[in-house]
């Protein structure tokens, strides 16, 4: 049985940021969470903090109030926060240098890391999703394998979303 293409790749911090991006933009709430905390709250940290320091404002009261101030900050920092998290993560995550090589065929997919070797048939693939950075095979609701689109060609790219297409069924069928 030859497989059907072969993709090599390394994984590193910025791929998993990306995986993790898709996968929240997966459903409503995770998507609303993601944008809160990386673009809202920020935001709204940033104009706490200048109307606290606004001369109009301070003429009113000497001094900023603490609590704003604190407030204003705590909300800049939780993209950082965040960021810091998912480093965290992914350091405990990883059980080798991260260099994968995915066999895909009209079987199953064969996957070899470092320090692990698989065979995923495609019934047990429930999903895919996708973006310009990578593609997300679900194996359940929270557990997938990404794969970058940065190691592929882009008529790689398209047979690989003609597989999945082809191969990954939904679960009511």
């Amino acid at each position: 049985m030859a497989a059907t293409m072969q993709i090599q790749f390394t994984t590193n911090f910025r791929d998993y940021v990306a995986a993790q991006t898709l996968h929240a933009k997966r459903s409503g709430f995770p998507y609303l969470a993601h944008c809160l905390s990386h673009c809202f709250y920020p935001v709204f940290g940033v104009l706490i903090l200048l109307f606290e320091f606004t001369p109009h404002h301070l003429a009113g009261s000497p001094q900023p109030k603490v609590y704003s101030v604190i407030c204003g900050i705590t909300l800049l920092c939780i993209p950082v926060y965040l960021r810091l998290m998912w480093k965290r993560c992914y350091s405990r995550s990883r059980t080798g240098s991260g260099e994968c090589i995915l066999d895909f065929s009209e079987e199953m997919i064969r996957a070899k890391g470092e320090h692990s070797k698989s065979e995923i048939e495609w019934s047990a693939i429930r999903s895919f999703s996708e973006d310009e950075r990578a593609f997300l095979l679900y194996l359940a609701p929270a557990r997938f394998l990404p794969i970058p689109k940065r190691f592929c060609t882009e008529v790689q790219i398209e047979e690989l979303r003609s597989l999945f297409q082809r191969q990954i069924r939904p679960a009511s069928q």
